[in-house]
């Protein structure tokens, strides 16, 4: 899960003692990075039961969270044990990905977002990653250019999630908060290749 620089370092420094226990009991990175996706999975579950108790959106955003918590321990594992590899980092993406599908569909088994705002949801958070997956393709950095990182997306679906246990307007309000922030990540993102690009091609 892509996080800032100044983020990532107060993170790994404070599940050290986690990420160390992790290694002691032999799960690698890649086990880690599996789970989150099956606990973001198993979300659906309690999001479509919230269809009759208001009280599963807490369990389904217990599983994202844990799920993302997941996810956010597979680098500094790989990091620890050196076991960093393409391989490692592939899945990790890719999974990344799922789990975002994963996320819309929970929102949309409650009822309670409208399909065309799940679809903005879907469709400007995958831009965030194509963006910049071309971008970086291009030997251009886009590590930490832009607001919406996917750290910011879940953290905004779980705080949605729970919300909603309650108001209705919980996850729609979480829907349209990530739409706007990936799309302004999106534009950054190109605006920030393109400069590049056109950069390169000037001097």
């Amino acid at each position: 899960m892509a996080v800032s620089r100044r983020g990532r370092g107060f993170f790994e420094k404070g599940v050290k003692p986690l990420v160390s226990l992790l290694s002691a009991v032999g799960i690698t990175p890649n086990m880690l990075t599996v789970m989150g996706l099956v606990l973001t999975a198993l979300s659906l579950v309690f999001y479509s039961w919230s269809r009759v108790d208001r009280l599963n959106l807490v369990y389904a955003a217990l599983l994202i969270a844990l799920g993302g918590l997941l996810d956010g321990l597979d680098g500094p594992l790989a990091r620890l044990t050196g076991r960093q590899s393409s391989v490692g980092a592939f899945l990790d993406s890719f999974t990344d990905r799922v789990s975002d599908i994963l996320l819309t569909v929970g929102f949309l088994l409650t009822g309670l977002v409208d399909v065309y705002l799940a679809v903005a949801m879907l469709s400007t958070s995958m831009l965030v990653s194509y963006a910049r997956a071309r971008g970086e393709a291009l030997n251009v950095s886009l590590k930490e250019v832009g607001l919406g990182e996917r750290a910011v997306r879940i953290l905004a679906a779980i705080v949605g999630t729970l919300a909603a246990s309650l108001l209705d307007v919980g996850l729609t309000a979480a829907a349209m908060f990530i739409v706007v922030v990936a799309s302004i990540t999106v534009v950054q993102r190109v605006w920030t290749t393109l400069t590049v690009l056109y950069g390169r091609e000037r001097g």
